[in-house]
């Protein structure tokens, strides 16, 4: 979103060598509105919305191709669209990438359980055993259940949910194209986006996707992640068809390494994006 670009830029510095580009996909932050309907709130939309950004932008700055970073769901919206449209990009990173949603909501609730055991938390055990009853596809659900995980450092290794919050909280009063009246509508956005897309993200399944890329793919693993797990993200990196593909870990992070690790995040998108 494009409240992140001034706190990604003091960690990353990524304008000191590209021209960097960030918005707020559909739904999100200032593209919230009340008549935006549900269901246009989706993967195959959100797929054809990067595109249609992309094509402007590379027309815009007489660009003839972009480096494409997505992350979690945007890294799988990355991959589609760099299926779709290859010839726009020269390089996909994918950080901690949705891949098999159902296996990784199973691989969440059983590193929240093991981790709630580990550290004598009855309380969290007990809301964990009441999450493993129902599907997560309300934004109340989700919103608890990555409390849970984030308090077990399953989302950042050295962060727990309030310390996230906060920083989510001021990136948006520090970011001077958000008024308050577009800070009120992002936190209303967050459920609104969680309630239409859960239903869809719960049954996403890369391995039954059709994706064609010729392109160079570099997959970014937190080793510590309990959102997208590293065995599923390495059958993945295995499964994909791609000429050119690398996969690089992050040991000290968890499903955030470009804020865990910001310094070997960045050199290696400078070192393989400038190859080509």
């Amino acid at each position: 979103m494009i409240s992140e670009a001034n706190s990604m830029n003091r960690l990353l510095h990524w304008e000191d060598d590209f021209l960097v580009a960030y918005w707020d996909q559909r739904a999100c932050g200032k593209s919230f509105n009340n008549n935006i309907a549900p269901e246009s709130v989706n993967i195959r939309q959100m797929t054809d919305d990067l595109l249609s950004v992309v094509e402007q932008l590379l027309e815009k700055y007489n660009k003839e191709n972009a480096v494409l970073i997505g992350y979690s769901i945007g890294a799988t919206i990355s991959l589609l669209a760099a299926s779709k449209q290859g010839s726009l990009f020269s390089n996909l990173f994918l950080v901690g990438m949705d891949i098999d949603v159902s296996a990784a909501n199973k691989h969440i609730l059983e590193f929240a359980r093991k981790k709630a055991i580990e550290k004598n938390k009855p309380g969290m055990l007990k809301q964990i055993e009441e999450l493993e009853k129902t599907p997560i596809e309300t934004d109340k659900l989700f919103q608890k259940r990555a409390k849970i995980i984030t308090n077990l450092g399953g989302m950042l290794v050295k962060s727990n949910y309030n310390q996230l919050l906060f920083s989510t909280i001021k990136n948006m009063l520090s970011c001077k194209y958000y008024s308050f009246s577009d800070m009120l509508r992002t936190i209303k956005a967050m459920s609104f986006c969680q309630n239409a897309i859960l239903p869809e993200m719960n049954k996403l399944n890369l391995f039954n996707a059709k994706v064609d890329i010729n392109i160079p793919v570099h997959f970014m693993q937190g080793l510590q992640d309990a959102v997208a797990p590293v065995e599923i993200a390495e059958k993945y990196f295995n499964f994909l068809s791609v000429q050119d593909k690398t996969m690089t870990y992050f040991d000290n992070s968890a499903h955030m390494p470009h804020l865990e690790e910001p310094e070997k995040f960045y050199e290696l998108i400078k070192n393989q994006a400038q190859k080509f």
